[in-house]
C-alpha cells in the first residue's frame, strides 16, 4: 500500500454535467504517459539534509522549492538548481516560531505564510526568515475560538484554509464543526463557506465514518479564486465553487470506490478524535471515498483528479495514473505517472513551470526481494522533475 503525505452543494440549476462513459478505444487513446526528466533530489540518504516528515511543498516562481516540515518544525529551502540553501523558522511560540505545521502557501513573491494546526494561524515571513504578521483564518483565539486548522491554500491573492471544531454541550449532544473559510490575506477578514456539523461522541465510543466526511486536504484552489471540492464521499463528482460558496458547476466521471483491505478498513479512526477506543459502535466503510485528491494545474487551470484506485492498485512502472479535466469541466486525458519502479511510496505535486515535485517515502514500504517479511522505511526524499 502506498501511503499519501500527511498532507454542501445549493442549486444544482445550470450546471455542466460531464463524465458519460467512454468506449476502450476512445479510453486508451486519452492515456497518455508523462515524459520526466529529473533535475535534481534532496534528502533521502543525504546527510546534510534531514527531512522529518513534510506536509507541505511549494515552488516559487523563481524556482526555489520550500519544504515544510511538520516534524522538525521548520521550513526547507531548495533552489531552483536543487542547492539546499538552510532552513526558515523554528520551533516555538515566538514571533515567526512555529507548532504543528500544516500548510505553506506564497502571500506575494517576497512573502511566505505557513499555517500551524492548533492554535490555528497564519504565521507570515520574509522569504529570509523575518517574522511580519500573523492571521486567523478560521477564527481568532481572543474572540474564544478553538477550531483546528487542517488544510490551507492561496491563488491569486485568495487564501482558503479547511478547518473544524468540537462543540461539547452539557447535557446536549456535542457535536463537531467543519468549514471553509475563505477571504483575501491583505485585508485580513475571513467568511466561513461549505459548512457542516455531524453529531459528536466525546466518549469515542459511538463513529460513523461516513456521516464525518468532510474534504479536508482533498480540494484544491484554482485561479480567480474558483473551489474544487469532492462533496460526495461515494461519487466521482467534483463541485466548483466561487468564494462566497456558490456552486457553479458539477462535473466527474464514472468510478467504483475502491475496496479496503481488513488492515485498511483496522486503521480508519475519527480525524478530531483519532486516540478514540475502537469498538463494535464503530461503522468503518469497506471502501475508500471515490476521491483521494484534487490539484488545479497553475500552468493551465486544467484540474487533475486522483482517485484511491488510481494511487494505491497501479501497473509495473506507474506511481499513479490523474484524470485531467479543462477549467470548464471537459474530461480530457489520464495522465500516468511513470516513477514506480523506483518510488514504493509517495505521491505528487504540480509546481508551476512545467515542474512536477515527488515526495518520497511518504511512510514503510516493504522491500520486494525481502524474504523476512520485514518492512523497510523508505528514505523521505524530495525530488524534482521536468515534464517534457
Amino acid at each position: 500500500m502506498r501511503g499519501l503525505p500527511t498532507w454542501f452543494g445549493t442549486s444544482r440549476l445550470g450546471l455542466i454535467e460531464t463524465g458519460a462513459k467512454l468506449s476502450p478505444i476512445l479510453a486508451l487513446a486519452r492515456l497518455q504517459q508523462l515524459n520526466l526528466h529529473e533535475l535534481w533530489r534532496i534528502g533521502g540518504r543525504d546527510e546534510e539534509v534531514l527531512l522529518g516528515r513534510v506536509t507541505d511543498v511549494k515552488m516559487h516562481p523563481d524556482g526555489t522549492v520550500y519544504v515544510l516540515d511538520n516534524q522538525l518544525c521548520h521550513v526547507v529551502v531548495i533552489s531552483a538548481a536543487g542547492e539546499y540553501l538552510g532552513t526558515i523558522s523554528r520551533e516555538g511560540d515566538g514571533p515567526g516560531e512555529l507548532r504543528q505545521p500544516m500548510g505553506l502557501v506564497f502571500l506575494a513573491d517576497d512573502l511566505l505564510g505557513i499555517g500551524t494546526g492548533f492554535p490555528a494561524k497564519l504565521v507570515t515571513l520574509k522569504l529570509d526568515g523575518t517574522p511580519i504578521d500573523t492571521y486567523y483564518p478560521v477564527g481568532a483565539p481572543a474572540d474564544g475560538n478553538v477550531a483546528v486548522m487542517i488544510s490551507l491554500k492561496c491563488v491569486d491573492g485568495v487564501l482558503a484554509a479547511s478547518g473544524g471544531r468540537i462543540a461539547f454541550v452539557a447535557g446536549g449532544e456535542s457535536y463537531s464543526e467543519r468549514f471553509l473559510s475563505v477571504g483575501d490575506v491583505s485585508v485580513g477578514e475571513f467568511h466561513r463557506i461549505l459548512e457542516r456539523t455531524t453529531p459528536f461522541d466525546p466518549t469515542g465510543y459511538r463513529f460513523v465514518e461516513a456521516d464525518n466526511y468532510y474534504i479536508d486536504g482533498s480540494w484544491a484552489l484554482g485561479s480567480d479564486g474558483r473551489i474544487y471540492a469532492p462533496m460526495k464521499r461515494d461519487k466521482y463528482e467534483i463541485s466548483e465553487f466561487d468564494t462566497d460558496g456558490h456552486l457553479v458547476r458539477v462535473f466527474g466521471r464514472e468510478c467504483s470506490p475502491r475496496k479496503r483491505t481488513t488492515a485498511e478498513r483496522a486503521r480508519i479512526s475519527p480525524i478530531i478524535n483519532p486516540g478514540a477506543p475502537a469498538t463494535t459502535d464503530w461503522t468503518i466503510e469497506d471502501h475508500d471515498p471515490c476521491i483521494a485528491r484534487i490539484m488545479a494545474n497553475p500552468n493551465d487551470d486544467s484540474i487533475w483528479v486522483l482517485t484511491p484506485n488510481r494511487h494505491e492498485d497501479q501497473p509495473a512502472g506507474i506511481l499513479e495514473t490523474w484524470d485531467v479535466f479543462a477549467p470548464d469541466g471537459e474530461y480530457l486525458r489520464e495522465v500516468q505517472i511513470p516513477l514506480d519502479g523506483e518510488i514504493h511510496e509517495g505521491t505528487c505535486v504540480l509546481a508551476g513551470g512545467g515542474k512536477l515535485l515527488v515526495l518520497r517515502g511518504t511512510g514503510s514500504a516493504r522491500d520486494p526481494g525481502a524474504d523476512d517479511g520485514e518492512a523497510e522505511i523508505e528514505p523521505l526524499e524530495i525530488i524534482c522533475y521536468e515534464m517534457q
